[in-house]
């Protein structure tokens, strides 16, 4: 007798235990990283709801909604490499709502014709997350500077 495996169902997805909905919590914010640093706009959206809010500390990275946050962000800035690390982190979920406080390192590097710096920020991400019809999305963000160093980078070298 052979058993044929069947994917689950998307309401099967929406009843999973806590702990793999706490993987789900982490899942969006490790693709947010990988989204920046592989300079994806469209993978960057894809991480907040249409009408998320983003701040930061100073106010420089300010802005509201899905669009705007991956326009601005999935396009790699004024650096040339990026490189985001997860730290550490806490994820508290309460049914449909999540909050997730999470630090990072950041390794920013500045084309080589403005000097080749590479920053090493540590970074705290302060985010509240919803889960929808389409999984869990970052309805609120702040980013937050911690520290950072600078050094000069050195060429590329091919291998």
């Amino acid at each position: 007798m052979s058993m044929e495996v069947q994917p689950p169902s998307r309401a099967d997805e929406l009843l999973t235990p806590a702990a793999d909905q706490r993987q789900a919590v982490q899942e969006v914010i490790d693709r947010y990283f990988f989204a920046i640093d592989s300079c994806n706009p469209d993978l960057v959206r894809r991480c907040f709801a249409n009408d998320a809010r983003y701040t930061s500390d100073a106010g420089l990275l300010d802005m509201e909604g899905r669009d705007a946050i991956g326009n601005r962000l999935g396009k790699g800035g004024r650096f040339v490499h990026t490189t985001h690390v997860r730290a550490s982190q806490e994820i508290v979920i309460d049914g449909d709502i999540a909050a997730a406080d999470t630090f990072a390192v950041a390794y920013l590097v500045e084309p080589e014709a403005a000097g080749g710096t590479v920053h090493v920020r540590g970074l705290r991400y302060t985010d509240r997350l919803e889960r929808g019809a389409d999984g869990w999305e970052i309805v609120s963000r702040h980013h937050s500077t911690k520290w950072q160093y600078d050094q000069q980078g050195c060429a590329v070298m091919p291998v």
